[in-house]
């Protein structure tokens, strides 16, 4: 009988154990930060968009989880494109990016960048400019997704 307890005791706290330690590894690598002085992720606050841009794919190279996978931005689908992205126009879509110097003049009309980590919506890092200088850096991660 006492055999038939423990057994029953160790069958129930298997599920309860594996539950907790997945909840607590969501927990630790939840990331929510917002950098608005020194230096995060590879970028540095006050720095020009050129220079920003100019480092930016080791740092997010560096984020990947793989290490080598090119991070993703949004791409507006415009009539151009359509056919060549089999893609209604209006629509929005992941594309990596490797962020040579022929893209830099896109960027550098933009006051917020954009990348997605590993091609995930929840894995991401935005980078705000004030006065052509970076003046914040929003970083987001989450492996799960909330009802």
């Amino acid at each position: 009988m006492k055999r038939l307890i423990r057994i029953l005791i160790i069958v129930l706290l298997i599920p309860i154990v594996v539950v907790t330690a997945y909840i607590s590894y969501l927990w630790l690598t939840y990331i929510d930060d917002t950098v608005v002085e020194g230096s995060a992720y590879g970028f540095q606050i006050g720095d020009s968009k050129l220079a920003t841009y100019e480092k930016a794919i080791e740092a997010l190279y560096d984020l990947s989880s793989t290490g080598y996978t090119a991070p993703y931005i949004d791409l507006k689908v415009s009539k151009e494109l359509e056919s060549s992205l089999s893609t209604r126009t209006d629509h929005t879509l992941l594309v990596q990016t490797l962020l040579h110097d022929v893209g830099y003049e896109k960027f550098s009309n933009l006051d917020t960048w954009e990348f997605y980590i590993d091609g995930s919506y929840f894995n991401a890092i935005k980078l705000k400019f004030c006065k052509e200088s970076l003046c914040e850096i929003y970083r987001h991660r989450k492996y799960f997704e909330l009802p």
